[in-house]
């Protein structure tokens, strides 16, 4: 999946390197959303630095989310019970019938025994692991939270099959003392607020109501949006609302062709830490009403020299 919305082209082994990311033996049978999982989280983790290690595996937290991670799995077996049997499931991928194996993969790697929560709501999934990881933290349950979404295509006679994706984007978050307690930088901070839109109420003075609630929750008064708005979303009723009141806000509102899965809004907010900018929202919305937002701070400002992390 790419940032401007286009599904990837071209067969898995023309962008993922399996034996790079993952090594040579061990991988053959692990679903694709896994091994896109596992990699982008090995990458997230060189990148921190050697945050593990000062933190103890009980109190390391995995929060996922993914709609169609599993999908193709599921299909797969489904066929196998209803044709030949299912003596003939493969018992290697027998264990992923779940969608919580995914997650559950990446703790037994990097061992995250504090929590594990898997997330599908459409659309919105993988920025509500963000907030389910952020008051886990601020609960006191964790001090380090891996974070982010995974998808694999949908089959190819499922309904949204081409809007498929494909990736994976994880994020190393923790508390701002621990990061300069180690001496990280980090990227910057974000903040999520989830909510929801009912479709029926779309075209209602209700859903400005119903939007301004969520801005004021995540920013502390309505009028305080940020310069650069970017929207993942449909031209459903719920994802038009949206961009009416927020197209009303007076900052740039840049409209994004939504996937059929979770990565698309997690990569825009991974992609907006990473890269210099302002500060800036990215908001995503399901055509059922689902919705969330994520501020974005970047740390590293585009008139500033980013050095370490």
């Amino acid at each position: 999946m790419r940032l401007d919305g286009e599904p990837a082209t071209g067969a898995e082994e023309s962008w993922f390197d399996l034996t790079a990311e993952l090594g040579a033996r061990g991988y053959k049978y692990v679903p694709s959303a896994a091994r896109y999982l596992l990699a982008a989280t090995r990458r997230a983790l060189a990148d921190a630095g050697p945050v593990l290690s000062g933190v103890p595996e009980a109190r390391r937290g995995l929060a996922l989310g993914t709609n169609s991670g599993i999908a193709s799995v599921i299909d797969a077996m489904d066929e196998t019970v209803t044709g030949s049997g299912a003596d003939l499931l493969s018992p290697a991928r027998a264990p992923y019938f779940s969608i919580n194996t995914l997650a559950g993969r990446v703790a037994m790697e990097h061992g995250v025994k504090g929590w594990n929560l898997t997330l599908t709501s459409p659309r919105t999934a993988g920025m509500e692991a963000l907030l389910a990881g952020d008051r886990a933290v601020r609960a006191g349950r964790s001090d380090l939270l891996l974070a982010g979404s995974a998808e694999a295509p949908l089959p190819v006679h499922t309904p949204g099959h081409d809007r498929s994706e494909a990736g994976a984007a994880v994020l190393v978050l923790e508390p701002h003392a621990a990061a300069v307690a180690r001496g990280a930088t980090g990227y910057g901070s974000c903040r999520t607020v989830a909510f929801f839109l009912p479709p029926s109420e779309a075209a209602s003075p209700a859903a400005g109501r119903t939007v301004t609630a969520a801005v004021t929750r995540l920013l502390g008064e309505p009028s305080a949006l940020p310069p650069v708005i970017r929207l993942v979303t449909d031209p459903s009723p719920v994802g038009t609302a949206l961009a009416a009141r927020l197209g009303q806000s007076g900052s740039r509102l840049d409209v994004v062709p939504a996937g059929a899965g979770t990565l698309q809004p997690v990569l825009h907010v991974a992609h907006g830490l990473a890269r210099p900018g302002t500060v800036h929202l990215v908001v995503t919305a399901s055509p059922d009403g689902a919705c969330a937002m994520t501020l974005l701070r970047p740390h590293h400002l585009p008139d500033q020299k980013r050095d370490s992390v």
